[in-house]
């Protein structure tokens, strides 16, 4: 595999200089994991042997602050991560392209700007060495129980960093409502993204915890000491997206790329390794994860900037 991974904190995300791109390689900012994007992107380079990939890997929040910060002089050509609603939230920064693969799309941007890559749960996660089965939450609402600061706390991912914790707090807030929400943000331990949540549970430095279900599915496979638990009050969905930056200076393969991805067999890819449900109806969903209509599902609904003011003013009053 000939990718190149570059990891981007938060901090170079705003510095232009901080990761040297590469004359007529197709870069693309991830939100994503190499557990994601790895199998994806070596599919694709091994059926587009002349087009090279660079990953460059950070936090959602990151990522969106430095497409802003280039739109001047595009470094990158595809941006890939985060939930549908920030993508239509920052709509200019993105290349309208007609892909012949979105017409057999579940979902589908009707100004072409972004392309859903998967679709996604996201259920509590507890740690199995810190949490008795008898101690497992068996509703969503068991977040607020006092005993958990005991067990070793509770952590979420602060939505000014994180995709994955938007979707979950707009989502909880939007089924369960903002009196709820409020009460569970000023419970939580705040994490700067939603990998140190998922690690900080796994790792055993929190005893509960979210995590989108295909990286919970790898981990109980694997014979981590972990537990996805949908409550059956209301799980979070999440839509993921992808989209071509606007400008991008290698725009051509960017367009073969989402056409990939949105594929049948980018797409089997995702479901049959990546563990994610497929954006496409002639793709079988991936085993082992309960059927979507089986589960009451909340999805985002405020925007990312209301649900990042909202909690970080909640936060700061706690």
């Amino acid at each position: 595999m000939s990718v190149k991974s570059t990891i981007l904190s938060s901090v170079t995300a705003l510095t232009l200089s901080a990761v040297p791109m590469l004359a007529g390689d197709l870069t693309i900012y991830s939100a994503h994991g190499d557990d994601v994007y790895g199998p994806l992107v070596e599919a694709f380079e091994a059926k587009h042997p002349d087009i090279n990939v660079e990953v460059i890997v950070g936090d959602t929040g990151a990522l969106y602050q430095r497409v802003q910060a280039e739109s001047a002089n595009p470094a990158a050509d595809v941006q890939w991560g985060g939930a549908i609603q920030s993508y239509e939230t920052f709509a200019d920064l993105y290349q309208a392209y007609d892909s012949p693969e979105a017409s057999a799309l579940r979902i589908s941007d009707p100004n072409g700007k972004w392309f859903p890559f998967s679709l996604f749960s996201q259920p509590l996660l507890v740690n199995t060495d810190l949490v008795d089965e008898g101690d497992y939450p068996t509703s969503v609402r068991d977040v607020l129980d006092p005993k958990w600061a005991d067990l070793g706390g509770v952590v979420l991912a602060d939505p000014n960093h994180s995709g994955t914790g938007h979707s979950i707090v707009s989502g909880l807030a939007s089924g369960l409502g903002w009196e709820f929400m409020t009460d569970v943000i000023k419970t939580v331990r705040a994490t700067q993204g939603s990998s140190p949540m998922f690690e900080s549970v796994r790792d055993g430095e929190a005893a509960l915890g979210w995590v989108n279900e295909d990286l919970g599915a790898k981990w109980e496979a694997e014979g981590l000491p972990v537990k996805m638990i949908y409550a059956p009050d209301g799980v979070t969905i999440q839509v993921d997206g992808l989209a071509i930056i606007k400008g991008a200076p290698n725009a051509a393969d960017a367009q073969t790329f989402v056409d990939f991805i949105i594929s049948q067999e980018g797409q089997s890819i995702a479901t049959e390794v990546v563990v994610r449900r497929s954006i496409r109806d002639d793709v079988t969903p991936p085993g082992g994860l309960p059927a979507l209509g089986d589960l009451k599902l909340f999805p985002a609904e405020e925007p990312r900037d209301v649900i990042k003011a909202k909690f970080t003013e909640i936060l700061e009053s706690n």
